[in-house]
């Protein structure tokens, strides 16, 4: 296992690269529509009243369309607009640094997913063997139905739940990464063979798990614990656990709350402080859904 110094620095540095990444979404208007950042970038779940804008950001931007949008005009740098309609599953790629410009005559919704230049370089080296990462905006009118799957995740965590997960969007964000570094960026080198974790790394995230549930954990902390790139720690963990990373350590913190309306006297507020859970209403829900009782119902029966 790696000393406990180095460790720590790449938290460190992985916590200096949170703050950096935090301003991704600048650009946006808060009234665009709830949104979340995470380490290895951000989403924005937009609903845009019909309006012209240009767009200038620092980091790698893909919107996703998640509703018909008919007229739409758009245009990269000094580029003609092109006019286009807006389906389901179309994508935009908007590459760091280069300006576009768009008008839209109705509504418009789609998921912006955005990465910082340094966390998707990041992901293109464990993931593809290349340190560089070289995007190009697609053709306008492209439907992408994988990263329409995605989108569609996102966007029922961000816009469905009160409090939206962010193990959960961080771990979105990731895959939707690698798809679009596998998509978008050139094939690189052949993604490395895939299998579970090896038994003492399994034991290393397990027991970490086990002490921190109640804390707030990222897939990219315990892709470091386990010396794995984000994409390769989430489908080595599912194949060892038979589960997420996210629905494990849901269970563990349902498990915690069991222990502690059986055994305490505590309010239910604070049961769900202590099991890890933002509310005592998302407690409830996830307790609902996965026990089939609600948590003054489980007190009741002790």
């Amino acid at each position: 296992m790696d000393h406990p110094a180095k460790l720590f620095n790449q938290f460190k540095a992985r916590t200096a690269s949170q703050a950096k990444e935090s301003r991704l979404l600048d650009p946006i208007p808060p009234e665009a529509g709830p949104r979340l950042t995470t380490y290895r970038g951000a989403a924005v779940h937009c609903v845009r009243p019909p309006a012209s804008e240009t767009f200038v950001a620092n980091g790698h931007f893909v919107a996703v369309g998640l509703a018909p949008s008919p007229g739409v005009s758009a245009g990269y740098g000094s580029d003609k607009l092109k006019t286009f309609n807006v389906t389901i599953g179309v994508i935009d790629l908007n590459p760091a640094h280069v300006e576009s410009r768009w008008v839209w005559p109705s509504t418009l919704e789609y998921m912006h997913i955005g990465f910082g230049p340094e966390s998707l370089a990041e992901l293109a080296e464990q993931e593809l063997d290349k340190g560089r990462v070289d995007l190009q905006p697609v053709r306008f009118g492209t439907v992408d139905q994988k990263a329409l799957y995605l989108a569609q995740m996102l966007k029922a965590e961000l816009s469905e739940r009160e409090v939206a997960n962010e193990l959960y969007v961080d771990s979105l964000i990731t895959l939707f990464g690698i798809h679009l570094l596998r998509t978008y960026a050139g094939s690189g080198k052949a993604p490395r063979a895939e299998g579970g974790l090896p038994a003492q790394k399994a034991k290393r995230v397990r027991d970490y798990l086990q002490q921190n549930f109640s804390r707030k954990v990222s897939v990219a902390d315990l892709a470091v614990l386990c010396e794995l790139s984000p994409g390769h720690f989430i489908r080595a963990f599912s194949i060892t656990f038979g589960q997420s990373p996210y629905q494990y350590l849901l269970h563990l913190r349902l498990g915690a709350a069991e222990q502690l309306l059986a055994a305490s006297d505590l309010p239910i507020t604070e049961v769900a402080y202590l099991s890890g859970f933002s509310s005592q209403s998302h407690l409830t829900t996830a307790m609902r859904r996965y026990k089939g009782a609600t948590p003054a119902q489980i007190r009741a029966s002790r």
